[in-house]
């Protein structure tokens, strides 16, 4: 998972095959345009001292108060931010010490939606999240169908299964690619994930 999101942002040329965006091989695009598109928030996100204003507008410092908080919906970070001493202006201390492990993956993701990037990658930046708040991050992603793709990595089939279509990685090769139903029927390294991580019946549908 790692190399494809180093290759797809042009941190390490394609030697074999290609990848494409819109039908346009990325090693024919800018690298710096290809970057300055592509939002990536990582599992172990990096915060930095300052307010979590500050931080939000790391990527982007002319967004205005309004965007910030309409990321932090989005992200469910802004409840935890409301009830903050100082909400926005409360300061931060490097690498977000102060804060959980699911505040910071959720500031994280506020940060990078603030840039309003073309395409998104969430690195397995849910994992710190109890189901709930998981299930409604992926709401709020799911609002903003159509202004960015979203590419979602995971190890839980739980985060990925309501996804529009799921590549199914085992050893750096495909195993299968589709809905969660198709993978379900066609997919046997998906189906064994299923049952390993959710059990029970395995009927598709």
């Amino acid at each position: 998972k790692t190399t494809m999101i180093q290759l797809l942002a042009r941190f390490y040329d394609v030697t074999e095959g290609e990848i494409l965006v819109d039908g346009c091989d990325v090693n024919q695009i800018d690298s710096r345009y290809l970057r300055g598109a592509v939002g990536i928030v990582p599992q172990q996100p990096q915060l930095f001292s300052g307010s979590v204003a500050k931080n939000l507008r790391w990527g982007r410092s002319d967004a205005s108060d309004e965007e910030l908080r309409q990321a932090a919906r989005i992200a469910c970070a802004e409840g935890f931010v409301g009830r903050m001493e100082k909400g926005y202006d409360t300061w931060l201390e490097q690498g977000g010490v102060n804060l959980s492990g699911g505040q910071k993956q959720r500031l994280a993701l506020a940060r990078a939606l603030v840039t309003r990037p073309k395409i998104l990658i969430l690195d397995d930046c849910t994992s710190a999240l109890d189901a709930a708040t998981e299930a409604a991050v992926l709401d709020g992603l799911r609002s903003m169908a159509g202004s960015c793709t979203t590419l979602l990595i995971s190890q839980r089939i739980s985060t990925v299964m309501r996804t529009d279509h799921i590549l199914c990685l085992d050893g750096g090769r495909v195993q299968g690619f589709g809905t969660h139903d198709e993978l379900m029927r066609d997919c046997a390294a998906y189906r064994a994930i299923y049952d390993s991580q959710i059990g029970g019946d395995s009927h598709v549908g």
